[in-house]
């Protein structure tokens, strides 16, 4: 299965909020039409369980809010495009760097552990006749341990299965979708599953300047990058926030390097060597260069993963189609004078990146 596309990050997960204005006005039919005319054929498309769950102890669900899944699907359904249904946010299962702490749902006499599989119960009941769909079981994994990911996967695949025997399921590798860790990633029993990594390597490039993350959130490192580059000074860079986030120091790993084309492909490995072993569907989930690196850097970095994917015929889904940090839109002009986008707000060298990416 060859999927291209994007994510819809930001509306209904990651959102200040869910109200009726947002909800209506971000994302419309017309977007999910320029995505087609674009040339791509997938969306992956994030929900927040909270979006659609009344609230977090027990399993009940808003039909208002899971009616505009419903209607994003036929959107996409009359233009052919698939729609990776992905649990962005799932009970006890966090990727934000503060809450990581409290995941739970891992551990089976937990509430959230309960939570997780109705969800899924549910999703895949409701959604079994849905041609165009793809579930993807949570967004980028953070657990102690991957082998305990490795089982709750594994449980929730059973779950799934015990309604929908059809559809793909995408299962990623521990730790944010690591390349590190998919040496680490199960073969699961399964001809329908797409594995699954995200790649924003190496960081300081992708996310320069991004206030979110650890190294400018605590001021330890602010610099600027262009790509290629060459990066030093990792090492006391991870001694200064060690304490601070501990997890966090795994994202510098392979950092202190020349990066190009090379570097990009040969951080790969895992995940290329595990597709060459059992012949099974990659996918890089989400992958961007922020814009506020310039626009050479962001060209650049992006052309150059895109050669590497159709080079190993690996699906990819843009993080993100409009606004979030990363956008080919910028829908609201948070960025209005950023030199990335022309005057219709577009992303052009990104977006044309993209194009030359699909096989």
């Amino acid at each position: 299965m060859d999927l291209f596309g994007v994510n819809i990050g930001g509306w209904l997960s990651q959102a200040t909020n869910f109200d009726e204005t947002h909800l209506n006005t971000f994302i419309t039919e017309s977007d999910v039409k320029t995505i087609k005319k674009w040339g791509f054929n997938t969306i992956r498309l994030p929900v927040d369980y909270f979006f659609f769950q009344e609230d977090n102890i027990s399993p009940e669900y808003r039909e208002d809010r899971l009616a505009y899944i419903d209607r994003f699907l036929e959107w996409a359904s009359k233009e052919q495009i698939f729609v990776i249904l992905d649990l962005h946010k799932a009970p006890g299962c966090s990727f934000y760097l503060e809450e990581v702490q409290y995941n739970d749902a891992w551990n089976k006499n937990s509430l959230n552990h309960q939570l997780f599989l109705k969800i899924w119960d549910m999703l895949s009941k409701r959604y079994r006749n849905q041609k165009n769909i793809i579930y993807e079981i949570v967004n980028e994994p953070v657990l102690i341990k991957n082998q305990l990911w490795m089982d709750l996967a594994e449980e929730i695949i059973k779950t799934i299965r015990s309604n929908d025997t059809e559809h793909y399921i995408v299962v990623e590798s521990n730790l944010w979708g690591f390349t590190l860790t998919f040496n680490q990633m199960k073969k699961f029993d399964d001809d329908k599953i797409i594995y699954s990594f995200h790649y924003y390597q190496p960081i300081l490039v992708t996310h320069q300047m991004a206030e979110w993350i650890p190294v400018y959130k605590y001021k330890s490192y602010v610099k600027y990058y262009d790509y290629p580059v060459s990066i030093s000074g990792i090492k006391t860079l991870k001694e200064n926030i060690v304490g601070e986030e501990p997890l966090f120091s795994i994202q510098l790993e392979n950092e202190e390097q020349k990066w190009n084309k090379n570097t990009l492909e040969a951080v790969m490995k895992n995940v290329l060597d595990f597709k060459n072993k059992y012949s099974v569907p990659i996918l890089c989930g989400e992958f961007g260069c922020i814009v506020k690196a310039r626009p050479e850097t962001r060209k650049k970095w992006i052309s150059d993963l895109m050669s590497i994917f159709k080079k190993h015929k690996i699906s990819y889904t843009y993080w993100s189609y409009k606004n979030m940090d990363f956008g080919l839109y910028d829908f609201t002009e948070l960025y209005k004078d950023n030199p990335n986008y022309n005057k219709e707000r577009i992303d052009i060298n990104t977006l044309e990146a993209l194009q030359k990416g699909i096989f």
